[in-house]
C-alpha cells in the first residue's frame, strides 16, 4: 500500500498556505479535495480583506497571525505579482459614546502591533471622505484588499514545484489509527475507493 508522510483535507486557502510551506521539508504531501478545484467554500466566500489587527484581543494567537499574516501577505503578493491593493479603512465615530470606543480600538490594536493606525478628527478623514459625516475616526493604513483566487492559485503551483501533490474530485471518507499512523480511504467521483498510509493527518480550520 502508497504511504505518504502528511495529507492534509481540504484546499481552501489556509490548507494549501499550510502544504506550501510543509512541502519545502522535501516531505511526501497529498491535499485532498473533494471538489473539482480549490477554495470552493469558506475562501472562496469572503470579503478578500487584509485585516490590520484591531479586534482580537490582546495577546490571541488570532491577533497574533492576522498581524504577521498582514505583512507577509503584502510581501507574498508583491514578490509574486498578486493583485492586491492598501485601500486603508476609517471606523467612524458618530457619537460619544462611539469616540470613547475608538480609544480602546485604538489601545487594542496597538497592543496587538498593529500599525499604521491612529485617531483623525472630523477635519482630517473629511479630506479623505467627503461624503460621510461623525466626530472623528480610526484611520488604519495598513488595511488593503487581495485577490484570494491568484493567492491560492499561487500556493497550488508552489506545492506542486516542491514536490506534493493537490488531489482534486476526492472525498475522504475514512481515517483508521495504526501504528504511526493512519490508514486513509479515499473516494473519487466515480466511486470506486482507494487506501493508503499516512503518518500525518491535518484538516485546518476554517
Amino acid at each position: 500500500m502508497e504511504k505518504v508522510d502528511i495529507v492534509i483535507i481540504g484546499a481552501g486557502v489556509v490548507a494549501l498556505a499550510i502544504a506550501a510551506r510543509l512541502t519545502k521539508s522535501n516531505r511526501s504531501l497529498y491535499v485532498i479535495e473533494r471538489h473539482d478545484s480549490f477554495g470552493q467554500e469558506t475562501s472562496s466566500r469572503n470579503s478578500e480583506v487584509i485585516h490590520a489587527g484591531i479586534y482580537y484581543p490582546t495577546g490571541s494567537l488570532k491577533a497574533r497571525l492576522c498581524i504577521e499574516g498582514n505583512r507577509m501577505l503584502y510581501k507574498i503578493c508583491a514578490k509574486n505579482n498578486i493583485a492586491h491593493r492598501c485601500i486603508e479603512k476609517l471606523i467612524i465615530a458618530v457619537n460619544r459614546k462611539e469616540e470613547e470606543d475608538l480609544v480602546k480600538l485604538l489601545e487594542k490594536g496597538t497592543n496587538n502591533g498593529a500599525c499604521g493606525i491612529k485617531i483623525i478628527s472630523k477635519a482630517e478623514f473629511k479630506k479623505i471622505e467627503p461624503n460621510i459625516d461623525g466626530l472623528a475616526a480610526l484611520y488604519s493604513l495598513s488595511t488593503g484588499i487581495i485577490d484570494t483566487h491568484n493567492l491560492m492559485k499561487y500556493f497550488e503551483q508552489r506545492i506542486k514545484n516542491n514536490g506534493g501533490e493537490v488531489v482534486y474530485n476526492c472525498s475522504v471518507v475514512g481515517l483508521k489509527k495504526i501504528a504511526k499512523g493512519y490508514e486513509v480511504s479515499v473516494k473519487d467521483t466515480t466511486g470506486d475507493t482507494f487506501k493508503f498510509y499516512a503518518q500525518v493527518i491535518l484538516l485546518p480550520v476554517k
